[in-house]
Parts: C-alpha cells; sequence; structure tokens
C-alpha cells in the first residue's frame, strides 16, 4: 500500500468537501458549531505557524469562492473571540510584516 494511500485523502480534498458538502449541499445544520470552531482554529493556528516560520502562504487557494463579506465576517468574529479590537489589528500591522502579503503595487 502506498503512503498515500495509508494516508487518506489528500488535505486540498478534505478542505474542499467541507465547503462542498455543508454550502453547496445546503447542509449547515449537519456541521457541529463545537466542530467548525475547532476545524476553523486548527487552520487559524496551522497558517500562523507557517506565517511565523517563513513566507506567509496565500491565505485562499484559487477558486477559493471567498468574498469580502466572508471575510468581514470571519476576521471579526476571530477578533471578537480573541478580545482585540480593530485598533489593535492595525498596531500589529503597523509594527509587524508577520502574515502579510507583498504588494504588487509596489
Amino acid at each position: 500500500m502506498s503512503q498515500s494511500e495509508q494516508a487518506g485523502p489528500s488535505f486540498e480534498a478534505l478542505a474542499s468537501e467541507i465547503c462542498a458538502d455543508a454550502i453547496e449541499a445546503d447542509r449547515l445544520g449537519d456541521i457541529p458549531d463545537d466542530s467548525l470552531g475547532q476545524v476553523f482554529a486548527s487552520v487559524v493556528r496551522l497558517f500562523a505557524a507557517k506565517a511565523q516560520a517563513g513566507p506567509a502562504p496565500r491565505p485562499f487557494g484559487r477558486n477559493s469562492g471567498v468574498t469580502p463579506t466572508d471575510v468581514v465576517i470571519g476576521c471579526s468574529a476571530m477578533l471578537d473571540a480573541a478580545g482585540l479590537a480593530v485598533f489593535e489589528l492595525g498596531a500589529w500591522q503597523a509594527m509587524s510584516q508577520v502574515g502579510r502579503q507583498p504588494n504588487p503595487r509596489s
């Protein structure tokens, strides 16, 4: 048995399945809030670890379908959950480059 067969579905396949199963099939109620929160926290921690270890990965894969509204809702929820204000996020961005994407216009 190959290593990929032992490991099960790829990370990419699992990520796509989560969205397709819940949103596209209109089965949001099938996803427990605590489980969704755990997945969200895990992805945020993984992204932060990769960004701190080197150049930050792109936050969204191609064809992700993430809208500006999706981003604002997610950011607002994370800031509230962490007890942070938008001002503090602005201060962090002014003092740190960790997690920042290069500006294509510079």
